[in-house]
């Protein structure tokens, strides 16, 4: 399924960033985020707006809202949680309007909010599958082996050991006959 299949319908797809970046990278840094923010970039078609949201408070100096293209924003919560800031975006839209926002989190409280106000929620694996690379063509690997590599009947027996590590006894003592 193409990612203009997937996201057929969708005007606002909000992103638990702290619920995604652990799960991914196991850490919110600026690394990883940067990381999401361009892969999120070239996955999701033009049409649709995205906002990514983080707990806590944006780098001293930096706004808590940035723009990252014309239709990907990260933001951070500050003082309010994540979840709290991603239900007011989500229900700031009319009710008929909330039909095209999707929220993206597995935290089954915030599922439940959203789904409740009228919007559509999908857990992340949803998400990773859509900014998983897709491969183009066939596949690249060989149907059958190399000229030169061994077939199946040839190779040699299993044996224990890489022959360094076979056990050989005490050394000391003369071998059983």
């Amino acid at each position: 399924m193409s990612p203009s299949d997937r996201l057929a319908g969708v005007e606002l797809l909000l992103v638990d960033g702290n619920n995604l970046l652990h799960r991914e990278s196991g850490s919110a840094g600026s690394g990883p985020v940067r990381g999401l923010l361009a892969r999120l970039q070239s996955a999701v078609p033009a049409p649709v707006h995205t906002i990514v949201v983080l707990d806590g408070h944006a780098a001293p100096g930096s706004s808590s809202m940035n723009r990252v293209g014309p239709r990907l924003e990260l933001r951070h919560a500050r003082s309010q949680s994540a979840d709290d800031l991603i239900v007011q975006l989500a229900t700031a839209h009319s009710p008929v309007g909330r039909a095209g926002v999707v929220v993206i989190s597995d935290d089954r409280a915030l599922r439940d909010r959203v789904t409740t106000a009228g919007c559509r929620a999908r857990r992340l694996v949803w998400l990773q599958e859509l900014l998983r690379p897709r491969r183009a063509g066939p596949d690249p690997r060989p149907a059958v082996p190399a000229e030169g590599a061994p077939d199946d009947d040839e190779r040699p027996a299993w044996r224990p050991g890489r022959g360094a590590t076979r056990k050989k006894g005490n050394p000391r003592r003369r071998p059983r006959r």
